[in-house]
């Protein structure tokens, strides 16, 4: 299968500081990548420079592959923002606590921009909602078009972030997921693996990297692990742990 991302020999630099040396790893079609490791070893800093991203006093040195753009350490401006735009990105932090009056369906209409001409209405935004999330036994959506994720609980406000990228990007040829899971309930942790594994069986050629350390993720078919001095790759088979219960034949939690 086709590389859709290739790293050669990556050095990033914090000032004086080297952050990882010499990194190198290839992502294909439908690989669906755990980058694991130990805290602080620099896991969400490998994703951010694979987005070239936050680069502000950090150096990066090697090659950044992508199958559409080529070397993105040497694209210009221009060509990082079509780039990004590419790719289905979901950061690590959720903050719309100081967003007020905004509501879901301003999240989701604002990710959903390059697959869409025009914003999506409240009934479209709510009939989204509806294809990737269950609703609850009495029939009632955790949130809806018109919630203001300012209101949010954080495991909620985790689950718009994950739902707003993965619905409306599901077709995108790369995917990047920077931990999911941090400090999320029973419910919303299984309803955000359940989205997860939804974008990956309805779009099979695309690859995904994410961060966790949680592993309840069934569909998870290659795992590598970055220490300070290499990128290694993790010869035993993931284990999906039961924590969350077990998933169903098709990795799906009920």
């Amino acid at each position: 299968m086709d590389n859709i991302l290739t790293i050669n020999n990556l050095t990033i630099k914090l000032k004086q500081h080297t952050l990882m040396k010499n990194i190198s790893f290839s992502v294909s079609e439908g690989e669906v990548l755990l980058l694991s490791g130990a805290n602080g070893v620099g896991k969400s800093t490998l994703l951010k420079t694979i987005l070239k991203l936050e680069m502000e006093g950090k150096k990066a040195e090697g090659e950044i592959i992508s199958r559409s753009f080529g070397n993105i350490l040497a694209l210009n401006s221009k060509e990082i923002q079509q780039y990004r735009a590419s790719v289905a990105y979901i950061q690590q932090k959720d903050d719309y606590s100081e967003m007020g009056n905004v509501q879901v369906r301003d999240i989701i209409s604002e990710c959903g921009e390059a697959n869409y001409r025009n914003s999506l209405n409240y009934s479209e935004v709510n009939e989204l909602i509806d294809e990737w999330i269950p609703r609850r036994k009495d029939n009632s959506r955790i949130f809806d078009a018109k919630s203001k994720p300012a209101n949010f609980s954080g495991g909620e406000q985790r689950l718009l972030s994950v739902l707003s990228v993965v619905a409306t990007r599901s077709k995108a040829e790369l995917m990047i997921i920077d931990e999911p899971l941090n400090n999320l309930d029973f419910v919303n942790a299984r309803n955000i693996s359940n989205l997860i594994n939804k974008a990956v069986r309805e779009n099979p050629q695309m690859a995904l990297v994410m961060v966790s350390h949680c592993r309840i993720f069934p569909f998870i078919n290659k795992e590598l692990r970055l220490t300070s001095e290499s990128i290694v790759d993790v010869s035993e088979c993931y284990m999906c742990h039961s924590c969350f219960g077990e998933p169903d034949d098709n990795g799906f939690y009920i």
